[in-house]
């Protein structure tokens, strides 16, 4: 069995549920928990959900969301100029920290957010000796869903985790591109058993530039190579050998990185969830 056969039914366009933010970096100041408020009701407004604008409003002065409300999300450290990050969910005061610390490379444990959305700050490392906002957004948010927030160099990267059952002996998996000077991508998937050389094969899904992720689509369980190569050439930008796709799993392959560099050299970073059937 060859390499696209076993893909085939993995989705080739960019999911809609990525949401890519750029926001301006800059020092924190006194008024930024109002204008973070503020931001969260406009938000809320314009979803048209007027009604529930004091809601998050007012978590977002306790940063203590409830089960009313439930809805996961876990962060990705893909900063290549900072080796580690601070969460805040809904504040940023200390008690609304809720990652510390979050290594270069590395997958934060699920916290709970709020619903329609969730105001997300993150911040250079408190033991820096620096009070630092590098990225100050809200995120639309639906109750009873699982997010992955990729934090890049440039871009927030959310983007909504499908934990529906998949098929028998199958997992579900999905890309992200999250390295801000990696190329456009074309992935190529191809069971590690397999002789076939990857440019005799149709990528499963072309083009996915920076800040974007693809929909996901299922493939069956067992060991794969993933190549992404610059969109329309031969050239490899970054590949993984051997990787272990397990049934019932929902996958995201994040591509974190810098082209060139010994320090953070462009990597796939496998982040698996369990699906609700599981």
């Amino acid at each position: 069995m060859n390499g696209l056969k076993v893909v085939a039914h993995f989705a080739s366009t960019i999911d809609r549920h990525s949401m890519p933010i750029r926001i301006h970096h800059g020092k924190g100041s006194p008024m930024k928990s109002l204008r973070l408020r503020f931001l969260v009701i406009a938000a809320v407004a314009a979803l048209g959900l007027g009604m529930l604008a004091s809601m998050p409003a007012a978590r977002a002065q306790d940063g203590t969301p409830t089960n009313e409300f439930p809805v996961n999300i876990r962060f990705v450290n893909a900063m290549t100029s900072l080796d580690k990050i601070d969460v805040y969910i809904n504040g940023d005061e200390s008690d609304q920290r809720v990652v510390e610390g979050l290594e270069y490379g590395t997958v934060s444990d699920a916290y709970q957010g709020t619903a329609p959305v969730t105001a997300v700050i993150v911040k250079q490392n408190v033991n820096s000796g620096f009070d630092r906002y590098l990225y100050q957004v809200v995120v639309p948010t639906e109750a009873g869903k699982e997010y992955l927030v990729v934090v890049s160099d440039l871009l927030i990267i959310p983007t909504e985790v499908d934990l529906s059952a998949t098929g028998e002996d199958q997992a579900r998996v999905r890309a992200i591109n999250g390295a801000a000077q990696a190329p456009a991508l074309d992935f190529y998937l191809t069971r590690a058993s397999d002789a076939t050389v990857v440019g005799d094969l149709s990528p499963v899904v072309t083009d996915v530039r920076f800040g974007q992720a693809t929909d996901a689509g299922e493939v069956h369980s067992g060991s794969y190579d993933i190549t992404g190569k610059a969109t329309g050439t031969d050239t490899v930008a970054v590949e993984s050998n051997g990787v272990s796709i397990e049934a019932g799993q929902s996958y995201t392959f994040v591509v974190i990185g810098s082209p060139g560099s010994t320090d953070h050299p462009l990597t796939i970073l496998q982040v698996g969830q369990a699906t609700t059937a599981s």
